[in-house]
């Protein structure tokens, strides 16, 4: 969006008012938030109290603390390890707890927008505002949820993959366990450390083992020394699965989620089948030759196409595609920024702000952006990786 002359600064004036306004909406819910309990933060605040015991993995034990204490019901269901964050958290009252997580989460998502805008090549401002204006992520820090800690380890992992070899003994294995630390939320980082896996050889994969043991461990601890932990922690997930889908569908976004949420609906598994089936097919050909692209390309694609494929997908995760419209907003950039970009990069945007409207239908448009992004990210790789492909097609549309 940088440059000169008047039609080109009025753009950007526009753009950013656009920006602002989106950021402003997204954020407006902090006004309500702690009339309603912080919402998704009880479960970490709870989980941070009953860590150090094996209640930590106990649906009931969480449920009524939460009772007890005048907490939204609110399952926890990550692996227990996380628990042991959450302790300090737990240690202050609530709702000063909450307020600091909002700033710690907002926080990261600032420090992740500014490491990818220097990965991609766009100005801080703008990768920092347009962070703010993204709906799923600010879903995600009003709610009390944490997916921008899996953006800011993506940037460190993509970072690590542009500026050194991963094969090298040291940064390789650095990377690796950055890499791995964002499987403390499986299903949203296991596109991200499956491409560092693949792309860093031996030393990657070993240090996304070592952090895997970590969490293993602090699992552990968490449990208070049940080795046994990853049995019962995968009972409660699936416990809690079938209710979480009906009561919260609305909001599932990957093919997988959809198709459980539309099974849970209709009693037939069938959806779910076609859901997963149409999911492994289309990431099938979205990584189509992913380790040979950029490294800031290739994670930002592996995430999209994680969140495309993942079993528990819900608006806040969408919070992964930042990388990827921060690259499309660039390439845009690289073009003048032609019309059809400009109303699709504000489309993506308006559709990204109004997701809680989906409530009031049954469902958001979210799961759109989930597979349009991708789709437009192998486009801009590819005009990335083919300049004189690019320069034609270009050509010919004008």
């Amino acid at each position: 969006m940088a440059g000169s002359g008047s039609r080109l600064s009025r753009g950007e004036r526009r753009a950013r008012l656009w920006l602002s306004a989106a950021a402003l909406a997204a954020y407006l819910p902090l006004i309500g938030v702690p009339f309603r309990g912080w919402l998704d933060f009880s479960a970490f605040w709870t989980a941070g109290h009953v860590a150090f015991s094996r209640q930590v993995l106990d649906l009931g034990t969480i449920l009524r603390f939460q009772a007890e204490n005048g907490l939204p019901p609110t399952p926890f269901v990550y692996p227990p390890g996380l628990a042991l964050l959450y302790v300090p958290f737990a240690a202050l009252p609530y709702d000063l707890a909450a307020a600091l997580h909002v700033a710690v989460t907002l926080g990261a998502l600032i420090v992740a927008a500014r490491l990818w805008a220097d990965l991609i090549g766009l100005p801080r401002r703008w990768a920092v505002l347009g962070a703010l204006a993204w709906g799923p992520a600010a879903a995600s820090v009003v709610s009390g949820q944490n997916a921008t800690f899996v953006l800011l380890l993506a940037a460190l992992a993509a970072s690590g993959l542009a500026k050194a070899g991963a094969r090298a003994p040291g940064p390789g294995f650095r990377i690796g366990f950055i890499a791995g630390l964002a499987m403390y939320k499986p299903q949203l980082g296991a596109g991200v450390t499956a491409l560092v896996a693949s792309r860093g050889g031996r030393w990657a994969i070993a240090g996304i083992l070592v952090a895997g043991l970590g969490q293993y461990l602090a699992g552990v601890v968490a449990t208070g020394m049940d080795l046994g932990w990853p049995v019962a922690w995968l009972s409660t997930v699936s416990a809690y699965g079938s209710a979480d889908y009906v009561a919260n569908g609305w909001q599932a976004i990957s093919g997988p989620s959809i198709g459980a949420h539309l099974g849970e609906v209709t009693g037939s598994p069938i959806p779910q089948v076609i859901g997963w089936v149409a999911a492994a097919l289309f990431v099938g050909w979205a990584i189509r030759g992913i380790r040979q692209l950029p490294a800031p390309i290739a994670v930002a694609l592996a995430a999209t196409a994680g969140l495309v494929i993942d079993p528990h997908a819900w608006i806040y995760d969408a919070t992964l595609l930042l990388p990827a419209v921060g690259l499309i907003a660039v390439d845009a950039s690289r073009r003048g920024w032609p019309e059809r970009d400009r109303v699709a990069v504000a489309g993506a945007f308006a559709i990204a702000a109004f997701w809680p409207f989906g409530a009031f239908i049954g469902t958001s448009l979210v799961p759109i952006l989930v597979v349009a992004v991708p789709i437009a990210l192998r486009r801009v790789a590819w005009g990335m990786t083919n300049p004189a492909a690019d320069a034609d097609g270009a050509a010919s549309r004008g």
